[in-house]
């Protein structure tokens, strides 16, 4: 009891209490190992089920012993009995459920053998389910493993039925949220029925827009009551739609020079069956397949076209087998979307897209259109135009209802919605920047997920000319065959990442210096570069920059290279001619006495990777 000593037990009485435990134990032990025994000689009889029945009452998420007890109703007791004796038994193993219930009500294990059962009786009473499970709501409001077991009954009974519980089970988490604002899983199955809910009832757009201001009015209200919980954040988000980005081939040019095909994607992918490339000699002449073999930039070359690299890029090259004639004037790319796999589950390829390489024009680039963007699902049916005035509306009550600074993704997922309006998402991405340095300030546990959500910010507003340079005419010297040179400045941005490197597919001169990169990976899409600056960074290694063909210049002075071994392994295979690397300023320097000596050394070592590498030390 309160306000009294606790007595600590004698040894005696510690003694008793562990040699009781212990039997308990065995015991325990004892029926698991009579039951795997059963269970491995196949007897399904009522003895095993006896011996199923003492174990899960002691341990209810035993899951094997759920199986084994399964294939014993199937196999023995249920096989031969008639439907009355099988309504029987399977009604007290659901009783026999209820029971376990009070020793875990949010065991999935007990859930699911609850589902087995009823789908075996012959004669299911899914209101009573709806009853029960409506208890179990009232002890505890956010048990997810009562509420998706609700959704299953639900939608059970109005199957039976042939009715709708739609409003009913709407109305049924208005009365949950108004009772605690903080029930994340009453807030989840709104959003499940909330589109449900505008189909049955055939709203028309001033009802669907009723309805909507309704649910964000509730929303306030939580945010009133407290505005940290993130249970109606998140609800929040989802109102006001998140569209699923879809992935962007930005070019496809034709290298005659190296004889391969290079595509551009707007994120980082990986391939699952190869992407067709074809070639059409003349324009009365069919199609025709080319052989030859796929690889991300920076990526190993695979001798059998099925057996593809695993590894993501965001640039992927096609080298043709030299059997292949160059007497095509048209190449053909084709990519569908099973034949891809994204980086992440908020981007997607929905169409099948087709690039032209126009062989006669060198590097000229026909880029389509993305398709229109489609609602991801679950989302309310709100059109763009509506959506665009929704996310500007709760972005000015979370400046001013809660004196806030709105939330990042609303402002992105504007900026995605609303188009082309290059003003707008210019004011945008610093609103995001202004943000993201507060946060960053006030925030020391989430630093890096703000520091990269700036960066991609200051990226996407750098470069925005750059993206229509990817899908247009490329400027190329037919004599040399080589791009004239196109340079680009990042310098002192505080960078932390570089979002998407394809975009820089065609800079030739590239400045990230003054920054805070802490890897160069990514140069292993830039193809064309030619010369880069990334000193005073926070590199550790080089990286991503043994097959940069063009490479003349890479300066790295002045980041966190500690070792040798960090700058070799990142020549390891070198593929260019000539390249001159800064690496002064580096701890790998000043951290010895014999530096001279080391040095020579190095430089021998370089060589070895390639004859025309060469380390400058100033």
């Amino acid at each position: 009891m309160h306000g009294r000593r606790r007595v600590k037990p004698s040894a005696e009485v510690e003694k008793l209490r562990k040699e009781k435990e212990a039997t308990k134990i065995k015991e325990y032990n004892d029926l698991v190992a009579s039951c795997f025994e059963k269970r491995d000689k196949n007897e399904f009889d009522n003895d095993a089920f006896t011996i199923t029945t003492k174990i899960l009452s002691q341990n209810p998420d035993f899951y094997t012993i759920w199986n084994f007890r399964r294939s014993i109703l199937l196999y023995g007791i249920l096989k031969e009995c008639s439907e009355q004796d099988k309504q029987q038994t399977l009604s007290t193993e659901l009783g026999f459920l209820q029971e376990l219930f009070q020793l875990n009500p949010k065991s999935y294990w007990i859930f699911n053998h609850r589902r087995w059962c009823l789908e075996e009786i012959p004669n299911p009473d899914w209101n009573m389910e709806l009853k029960l499970i409506g208890k179990f709501l009232e002890m505890d409001a956010r048990n997810f493993h009562a509420w998706d077991y609700r959704r299953y009954v639900t939608f059970q009974l109005s199957s039976t039925t042939k009715t709708s519980l739609t409003q009913t089970e709407f109305d049924f988490t208005t009365t949950k949220i108004n009772q605690n604002f903080s029930n994340y899983s009453a807030w989840h199955q709104r959003s499940k029925l909330m589109p449900r809910l505008i189909k049955e009832q055939n709203l028309d757009e001033q009802e669907k827009e009723t309805l909507v201001n309704k649910e964000f009015e509730l929303v306030k209200a939580a945010f009133y009551t407290d505005p940290d919980d993130q249970s109606a954040w998140l609800y929040h988000w989802w109102l006001v739609g998140r569209e699923i980005q879809h992935i962007s081939l930005l070019g496809a040019y034709y290298n005659p020079k190296m004889r391969q095909v290079v595509l551009a994607f707007d994120d980082e992918i990986g391939m699952v069956i190869p992407f067709q490339v074809t070639k059409k000699i003349d324009d009365n002449s069919p199609s025709s397949y080319i052989e030859g073999m796929w690889r991300p930039a920076g990526g190993e070359l695979k001798h059998d076209q099925l057996n593809i690299d695993r590894s993501y890029g965001f640039v992927w090259i096609f080298t043709f087998f030299d059997s292949v004639k160059d007497d095509f004037t048209e190449l053909i790319v084709t990519v569908k979307p099973e034949f891809i796999v994204p980086s992440h589950s908020e981007v997607k390829l929905t169409r099948t897209m087709q690039r032209h390489c126009i062989i006669n024009d060198n590097y000229n680039l026909e880029n389509e259109s993305s398709s229109s963007l489609s609602q991801s699902q679950d989302t309310l049916p709100i059109d763009t135009s509506e959506r665009i005035k929704l996310l500007q509306r709760e972005i000015s009550m979370v400046r001013e209802l809660l004196e806030l600074e709105p939330d990042t993704n609303l402002l992105r997922e504007l900026k995605y919605i609303s188009g082309t309006n290059m003003e707008e998402n210019s004011k945008i991405d610093d609103e995001v920047v202004t943000i993201c340095d507060h946060l960053i300030k006030i925030d020391k546990l989430r630093t890096k997920r703000f520091e990269d959500l700036r960066s991609k910010a200051i990226f996407e507003s750098a470069t925005k000319s750059l993206v229509k340079l990817v899908s247009k005419e490329l400027a190329y010297n037919d004599d040399t065959l080589q791009y004239q040179d196109s340079t680009f400045s990042l310098e002192s941005k505080n960078l932390t990442i570089i979002p998407t490197p394809s975009i820089l597919l065609y800079i030739t001169k590239l400045n990230l210096s003054n920054n805070k990169l802490t890897s160069i990976q990514f140069l292993a899409n830039l193809i064309n570069l030619k010369e880069i600056d990334v000193s005073n960074n926070c590199i550790t290694s080089i990286s991503g920059v043994n097959r940069l063909r063009n490479l003349r210049y890479l300066k790295i002075q002045n980041n966190y290279i500690k070792n040798w071994e960090e700058v070799k392994n990142g020549f390891i295979g070198w593929q260019g001619v000539e390249c001159n690397i800064y690496i002064s300023e580096n701890p790998l320097i000043e951290n010895t006495n014999e530096i001279e000596s080391l040095k020579i050394g190095w430089e021998n070592e370089i060589k070895e990777c390639g004859d025309q590498l060469k380390i400058i030390w100033k």
